[in-house]
């Protein structure tokens, strides 16, 4: 009866300590993240295609912005 308990303290423990429920959620969220990149891309390339000089403006917008952010965090 002990070895018994013992077996089921166990498994239960290690049923807890187990990362499968949560690499389960870990591979949704990251599947989900990289669907969503992958249709913003799409979206972006369309965008291009349809007005190319609207796209390469904030295309420069978005690249001084984040060369602005560098510029200030390397400052400090």
């Amino acid at each position: 009866m002990a070895g018994s308990a013992e077996i089921e303290r166990l498994e239960r423990q290690l049923k807890w300590e187990a990362p499968g429920p949560l690499e389960d959620i870990s591979n949704q969220v990251t599947a989900s993240l990289f669907s969503l990149l992958r249709t913003l891309a799409q979206l972006v390339r369309e965008a291009a295609e349809e007005r190319p000089l609207i796209s390469l403006l904030i295309a420069f917008e978005a690249a001084f912005a984040v060369a602005r952010l560098g510029h200030r965090r390397a400052k400090h």
